[in-house]
């Protein structure tokens, strides 16, 4: 049985960015989280989505990629820092200024690149955790089978969605699936 390592968000944010082996950690309602260097097949889609995003959205939205920081859950003893693989804001969030820091809150959009290694209840148990912050759509977004599921706040149930299909996005527009995955 794998030993929990509990933090508290102090504890954590004394942790250096990155592991010696490259691992990035996150922290899920106390708990920490490592995560191995994601893969190249990864990191091709993360650069995709946010070249997609940054080229059709319009200036009242923030792109950001590369692990960004979001604290979810500002309880000292049971914190919640994620980083998602993209994401969106609303620029009038940002109260003029770029944050040093992580963004206080979830993203308008969080875009999850899932790795074969991600297990389904941590996915959504993230999924939950951007939605319950305020964020208010998550993509789950699959390279081996070219699907993307949509999550929204108020919606029950994910759309899914295969390459022929369309996102409708919070961000304004509308995305083909299957352009995330063209090489």
């Amino acid at each position: 049985m794998a030993t929990k390592t509990v933090l508290t968000l102090e504890q954590f944010c004394a942790l250096p960015e990155r592991g010696p082996d490259g691992s990035s950690y996150e922290l899920s309602e106390g708990e920490l989280v490592t995560l191995p260097p994601p893969g190249y097949k990864h990191g091709r889609v993360i650069a995709k989505i946010t070249a997609l995003l940054m080229s059709s959205v319009s200036e009242k939205f923030d792109v950001v990629a590369g692990d960004t920081g979001f604290l979810l859950n500002a309880n000292p003893e049971a914190a919640t820092v994620r980083g998602a693989d993209v994401a969106v804001t609303l620029r009038s969030s940002l109260g003029g200024e770029i944050p040093e820091g992580w963004f206080p809150g979830g993203p308008l959009l969080a875009v999850e690149v899932v790795s074969p290694g991600n297990r389904a209840a941590d996915m959504q148990l993230k999924v939950r955790q951007y939605l319950e912050a305020g964020g208010r759509e998550v993509w789950l977004v699959y390279p081996a089978t070219r699907t993307v599921y949509v999550y929204s706040a108020g919606r029950r149930d994910p759309q899914v969605l295969a390459e022929d299909d369309i996102i409708e996005s919070v961000v304004e527009q509308k995305f083909r699936v299957a352009d995330f995955f063209r090489v």
